[in-house]
């Protein structure tokens, strides 16, 4: 029988839940602190019951390195582990003190599962019923397709880009974002592996600009030495949630904090009402301002994106 999962209803526009009764979180308001586990049964075990003490908001099962446990360097077709993995899912949901988001990273976009495009699908098509939100590799041949069918296993869907090796132009992360929206995803996030300084502050101008373009959950994050400020920079700037590591494991991308760490931080910019500026305040900014993002991604009047795949999105306009 498939874990009781689905999300209950958004509580407000722009926000997005995951998980149910006393397991869930909202993505869109405050930053959320979401913790990755992974590894085989012995790991995860040790990990899951770590998570009674953090605080984190929301557990990543990093569900491509469990299967990689299992299949070492031996080729092993999918279907071959899926129940081994279901027994994980459905240990990983009901262990777990948080609400589940359910990761299977392909070694195209930095993970250990192997898989092509039909085997991908198929396993988190049958893992969407264990928890609470499924990324969904946004290359993926039929990824539109595929969240769909997450949405009617129950599951919120985080559409997922990732580049290990540098930061892609404007352009290329406007065309990504804007196939994610297209395709229904619950929340967006994009991972860059920042080289410069200004990789960085490129996706965070990014992440604003999509968090006001498309009004849902925006992650943007910058990976490596120059990247790792952005991990930090909370709701302000547009970050619905950020990873951080359990102390005494290791995470599972460059330049994560630990929990602890983060939300000492986020306890404070979050906190301190001074950093924000409410729809109804935009006079009090300065005589004159002028909107960066704006300079680099344009307005709503230069650049409409859909919200959703049945209101005559056209490509061509990118």
């Amino acid at each position: 029988m498939p874990h009781p999962s689905a999300p209950d209803p958004d509580p407000a526009p722009g926000l997005v839940t995951i998980g149910k009764a006393a397991k869930k979180a909202s993505l869109g308001g405050r930053t959320q602190i979401i913790v990755p586990v992974s590894g085989d049964a012995a790991a995860l075990s040790g990990q899951v019951e770590a998570l009674a003490s953090c605080r984190a908001d929301i557990v990543e099962w990093r569900a491509d390195t469990f299967l990689s446990s299992l299949v070492g360097s031996h080729f092993v077709a999918a279907a071959d582990v899926e129940e081994d993995l279901v027994r994980m899912a459905r240990y990983v949901a009901d262990s777990s003190p948080l609400p589940v988001l359910t990761t299977i990273r392909t070694s195209v976009e930095g993970g250990e599962a192997y898989l092509d495009d039909e085997e991908y699908c198929a396993l988190v098509r049958r893992l969407a019923s264990f928890a609470g939100g499924v990324d969904v590799e946004i290359s993926r041949d039929g990824s539109s397709v595929l969240i769909d069918e997450v949405h009617e296993a129950g599951a919120i869907v985080v559409a997922s880009f990732h580049d290990f090796e540098g930061t892609p132009g404007d352009e290329q992360l406007a065309e990504v974002l804007a196939a994610m929206n297209y395709a229904g995803a619950d929340v967006l996030k994009f991972a860059c592996m920042a080289n410069s300084a200004t990789d960085a502050a490129r996706v965070l101008a990014a992440q604003a600009w999509a968090r006001e373009a498309y009004d849902r959950p925006v992650i943007g994050i910058s990976m490596g030495e120059h990247g790792a400020p952005t991990r930090l920079v909370g709701s302000a700037l547009g970050s619905a949630a950020t990873f951080a590591t359990l102390p005494g494991w290791e995470g599972s991308a460059p330049g994560q904090f630990t929990v602890e760490q983060v939300r000492t931080v986020l306890d404070i910019t979050e906190g301190a009402e001074a950093f924000r500026v409410e729809d109804e305040d935009e006079d009090a900014l300065p005589r004159g301002y002028v909107n960066p993002l704006s300079q680099t991604y344009g307005t709503d009047k230069d650049i409409a994106p859909a919200r959703r795949r049945n209101d005559g999105w056209d490509p061509n306009q990118w």
